[in-house]
């Protein structure tokens, strides 16, 4: 992880998706597009977002100069990327992204740089370490609510022995906006949190650097408190130890 110096902020990845313009000038053209929300988000927390776009491929030494990442939501991954055949239900995916934030995530991993997967970017970690999606709520699991039609208020039990409770307290009402989520988990991945139709609301990792998911948006939510507050103090924390570990060795 890059050492901070001075007052500057932490420096946080955060990832795109691309679309194509529906008016205007440039109508047809692909467009790199990200909801200021996340932006937004990671500023109030004092970060500085830095956009990830899916058509620049980052090193593992160039991923090592941020000091975390945040995998944001979006369309459904790929079914092919495991071996599965589409759904009726599915979302039109994006192969491109799919294999770009894939790559980001195994190279933070490599590099012990933390990661925060938000929806689409919980489903990516969770695939990318072995696991399986519930491909369709309502069919896959009808007591959980509908939320994939508009965000939804729902409640959200957390172990108290996560990072999560630690940010969130153990139990929260989150806004979800997801018609997928997951089925299993693999890998260093445990699950921390649960909706209570038995739905995994929330993953983290179990070693290595910290790797937090969940299957909500903390970005439409308001207020001082939260998981990029935690995310940002999580990096400092860090970064206070490291000097220490430093300075001893010097």
């Amino acid at each position: 992880m890059a050492q901070r110096t001075g007052t500057r902020r932490p420096l946080i990845g955060v990832t795109a998706g691309a679309t194509r313009m529906m008016s205007g000038a440039w109508e047809g053209h692909r467009a790199i597009t990200l909801t200021e929300h996340y932006v937004r988000a990671l500023r109030d927390a004092g970060a500085r977002p830095v956009i990830l776009a899916p058509q620049d491929e980052w090193s593992d030494e160039e991923v090592a100069e941020l000091d975390a990442i945040v995998l944001t939501g979006g369309t459904d991954l790929d079914p092919a990327a495991w071996g599965a055949a589409p759904l009726a239900t599915d979302m039109t995916p994006d192969p491109e992204r799919d294999a770009f934030e894939t790559a980001l995530y195994r190279a933070a991993r490599r590099t012990g740089t933390p990661v925060l997967g938000i929806c689409r970017g919980l489903q990516l970690i969770v695939v990318a370490e072995g696991g399986e999606l519930l491909r369709h709520l309502p069919t896959d699991l009808p007591a959980h609510p509908r939320t994939g039609l508009t965000p939804v208020p729902v409640q959200v039990e957390i172990a108290p022995d996560s990072d999560t409770a630690l940010a969130l307290g153990t139990s929260a009402q989150v806004t979800a906006f997801h018609h997928q989520g997951v089925g299993s988990v693999a890998g260093d991945l445990r699950v921390v949190a649960h909706h209570e139709s038995g739905l995994p609301l929330a993953v983290e990792a179990t070693s290595g650097a910290p790797v937090l998911a969940v299957q909500w948006h903390p970005e439409l939510e308001t207020g001082p408190e939260g998981l990029f507050t935690a995310l940002v103090d999580a990096i400092g924390h860090r970064a206070v130890v490291e000097a220490g570990v430093a300075a001893e060795l010097g």
